[in-house]
């Protein structure tokens, strides 16, 4: 019996697109039709299944796509589509929460300022909110133009750990209206019930919402049950010493608090004061900023002479409170006696004024009080003495303060920009601070040095460039100046010559 003979097509042998095979037509009519089939994953294998994600339409409805796709390589590509600029890394290296968390986001942020309970948008939110529970886990809204009760999002979020939300929207034009900004009484009285019944929230931060003390009192409501909750940040607003004094028994031993952000509010001496009598008992919070307040030499004295008691904190920022030399002595005090302080932040504060102290007579310069005053001279090493010598520094207090900064081994970051210091006083002593800085983190001193000389040397090679080329430019313009004139005196000549010849003519 013969065999039958293979028929070889040379066309089809030099074609580089075959056909697609059964298998494949079928699992692209199964991605055409993904919503029409359930429990796929029972009835497909891995790599099946992963080839359908990846013929999946991108614009499918969010609550189907919540409920049916785990697929990290598709919300990979929907996040990317979508959203461009977003940072895995800080929506715990999942695509799939990146998504959902920065949709649900804007979704809030475009919530209009008036809506009706029933309205068809209010209700597609809630059925968003209700697909994507599993997988909220902060939320970080920029704005939000409606005064809407937000518990049917704390109600349905049992992940929800940092939560902030500024009321009010960013960009009106010309449709300005004071009563569109901030936090009105009824928000806060929400927010307190959601903060009450939430379980999980650690982290809060409601910036730029024109909080004043009867907010804080509203919001002390639920904050004063927030036991979890570890960061608080109401920065940028309009909080007062009544607020302060309410806010700072979250820093009793019952709460857990580790990061207070209090800067640019109206807080004065009377509510620092406050805070640094909770903060004395207080173990677990870690940084407390206080920049621009009004805290002045009399709340921050205070204060210091409570962090000697405290051993806890490590970052202090009372930048930008109109502190003077007057509150010196109890800064030196504090760092001579506090050992776990690693970074200290007290710019923009006008602690050295040659002017008012050559008012106030040498004589007061020279014998500097001694009540809480810093230690003695002789507590000091040599190495402090080494450092600050050939200095001239009009204030005693000023000396003493460089040499507790410097003597300090906890301090491994202080910023003085703007103090008002002598230039090669503030130079000596962020170099002593910042080689200490290098030797706690295993780099080498010399290294740091050599490599910020030849940064200097290349910058000042730059600047020679640019001066050379500038006096180029100038001599330049000079060359074309002096022309312009004998170009015009030419000119006048020209036609006085011709003149003489028709004479002559």
């Amino acid at each position: 019996m013969l065999k039958p003979k293979h028929i070889r097509f040379r066309a089809l042998e030099k074609v580089k697109v075959r056909p697609r095979s059964l298998v494949q037509i079928c699992l692209q009519r199964i991605a055409e039709n993904f919503l029409q089939y359930d429990n796929l994953t029972a009835k497909l294998g891995r790599k099946q299944l992963e080839d359908i994600y990846a013929m999946l339409d991108l614009d499918m409805p969010l609550p189907e796509a919540a409920l049916r796709i785990s697929d990290e390589n598709y919300w990979k590509r929907r996040t990317q589509a979508k959203h461009p600029n977003a940072q895995v890394e800080r929506h715990g290296l999942s695509w799939k929460q990146t998504y959902l968390e920065l949709e649900l986001q804007q979704a809030l942020e475009r919530v209009p300022i008036t809506v009706e309970y029933g309205n068809p948008e209010l209700e597609a939110l809630k059925q968003q909110v209700m697909a994507s529970r599993l997988y909220i886990y902060q939320l970080h809204i920029t704005q939000f133009p409606s005064h809407l009760d937000l518990s049917f999002i704390f109600d349905a979020l049992p992940a929800l750990c940092t939560f902030s939300i500024t009321y009010g929207n960013k960009r009106l034009g010309m449709d300005y209206e004071r009563a569109m900004f901030g936090m009105k009484i009824s928000d806060a009285q929400y927010l307190a019930r959601d903060i009450r019944v939430s379980q999980t929230l650690v982290s809060l931060s409601l910036p730029c919402n024109m909080i004043d003390d009867e907010l804080v009192k509203v919001l002390m409501g639920g904050l004063s049950y927030a036991h979890m909750l570890t960061h608080l940040d109401l920065s940028h607003n309009k909080i007062g010493d009544r607020g302060a004094r309410r806010l700072a028994s979250l820093l009793d031993p019952d709460y857990c608090l580790q990061a207070v952000d209090l800067s640019d509010n109206q807080i004065h001496a009377n509510g620092c004061m406050h805070l640094g009598a909770h903060l004395a008992e207080n173990i677990t919070c870690q940084v407390l900023n206080l920049r621009l307040n009004r805290c002045e030499d009399n709340g921050v004295s205070h204060l210091f002479q409570d962090m000697c008691v405290n051993k806890h904190l490590q970052s202090l920022n009372i930048a930008c409170n109109d502190l003077t030399v007057r509150c010196l002595p109890y800064l030196n005090a504090m760092l001579a006696e506090n050992g776990t302080l690693i970074e200290l932040d007290i710019s923009a504060n006008p602690l050295h004024q040659e002017e008012e102290e050559a008012a106030q007579g040498v004589g007061n310069a020279a014998a500097p009080e001694q009540t809480m005053s810093s230690p003695p001279e002789d507590s000091f090493d040599n190495g402090e003495d080494d450092l600050l010598a050939g200095l001239q520094v009009s204030s005693a207090q000023l000396v003493v303060f460089a040499k507790c900064v410097m003597r300090s081994r906890a301090v491994l970051r202080v910023d003085l920009r703007s103090c008002g210091l002598p230039p090669e006083l503030h130079e000596r002593v962020s170099t002593a601070v910042k080689h200490r800085e290098l030797v706690a983190t295993g780099i080498p001193v010399e290294a740091y040095e050599r490599a910020k000389e030849v940064a200097e040397a290349e910058e000042a090679a730059a600047a020679a460039e640019e001066e050379l080329a500038q006096g180029e430019e100038e001599e330049g313009e000079e060359k074309v100046e002096e022309k312009e004139p004998e170009e015009k005196a030419d000119e006048t000549e020209k036609p006085e010559g011709e003149e003489e010849k028709k004479e002559g003519e």
